[in-house]
């Protein structure tokens, strides 16, 4: 089956379904090795340690070696599942991922746990708005922000089959689902989860739900609204991204990154390309560092709640039509 709406958003862990995909294709005898950093109780996956050693390998607080040993298991035919927290296996160990991978032309799955606000307590050292752009920049790095545990799912699945370096940037808590169990997408592809005529709402991750809220209460004040889940950053779906500037008066992209780097300057660049009268809005964060606090504190604190979504929209829409 192709990918359908999920019937409501029955909340799902995120890293639940990256143990159990890891533990099914182990179980079919693939020849993966999951890698960690000393956080695989953190990733979902810590399980798989004790059950299946040969399968897996804990680095310690060691990311750059994780990376590069990772990439030589990839040269003798191991497909290697890392992961650490955004922050560890972006800026951190980047010359490994450029040099030891990228440049090398290996296999290498990396799953950035918790990127931007999703950091919580664990503060500004912990949290990464830069990853996007850092990692979009690498030649041969497949940039992915999934949103949801379907859809994160799918995305490992397609690695084992595939290879090639994903960058999997996704939390590992528990988030509303926004696609059915059993869903499959297109590598590349952006999802229009509703289609409108005035707003267009371009989103990643878990900024996917926080759309789609924003576009019910812009629906109950008649502004005809479409939803957009980007899903690849890169390689980016600049078919539908042409297609949405062309028939939308303003559109609003939302991410929970820097706006350097991110997917609204991704997509304003698409604009620039062409003639169009739409204008450009951002829900990104600013030239800032992270903090400690819920996440509810956070999106304010950032200016990426729906209501922050909602006000960009018509504030577009004013300019639009003066």
């Amino acid at each position: 089956m192709s990918w359908q709406l999920a019937e409501n958003h029955e909340i799902s862990e995120v890293r639940k379904a990256y143990g159990q995909t890891l533990e099914q294709m182990i179980l079919n005898g693939r020849p993966i090795m999951v890698c960690d950093a000393d956080l695989a109780g953190s990733s979902g996956a810590g399980y798989l340690y004790d059950k299946y050693p040969k399968h897996t390998v804990n680095f310690g607080i060691c990311e750059a070696n994780m990376i590069a040993a990772a990439a030589a298991m990839s040269r003798i035919g191991i497909r290697p599942y890392v992961h650490s927290f955004a922050p560890f296996v972006s800026r951190r160990v980047a010359d490994q991922v450029c040099i030891s991978a990228a440049f090398a032309k290996q296999d290498l799955h990396i799953y950035a746990s918790d990127p931007g606000y999703w950091s919580l307590y664990n503060g500004a050292t912990h949290t990464t708005f830069e990853d996007i752009a850092m990692m979009r920049a690498i030649p041969s790095v497949h940039v992915v922000a999934p949103a949801d545990s379907v859809a994160f799912s799918w995305v490992l699945k397609w690695y084992e089959q595939n290879g090639g370096i994903v960058y999997n940037r996704c939390t590992r808590k528990p988030v509303p689902s926004i696609y059915a169990k059993g869903s499959s997408f297109t590598f590349g592809k952006a999802n229009i989860l509703k289609t409108g005529s005035d707003v267009a709402l371009i989103a990643i991750g878990a900024g996917v739900y926080d759309a789609l809220e924003s576009a019910k209460q812009l629906e109950e004040q008649g502004i005809s609204t479409s939803v957009i889940d980007l899903f690849f950053i890169k390689p980016v779906d600049e078919t539908v991204l042409q297609n949405v500037i062309q028939t939308h008066k303003v559109i609003v992209t939302i991410e929970n990154h820097s706006r350097y780097g991110g997917i609204g300057e991704l997509v304003a660049d698409v604009m620039a390309q062409q003639k169009t009268s739409a204008l450009l809005r951002h829900i990104s964060v600013d030239d800032q560092f992270g903090e400690v606090g819920t996440k509810e504190y956070l999106k304010e604190k950032f200016h990426l709640t729906s209501t922050d979504i909602v006000n960009k929209a018509l504030d577009g829409l004013e300019k639009y039509g003066s």
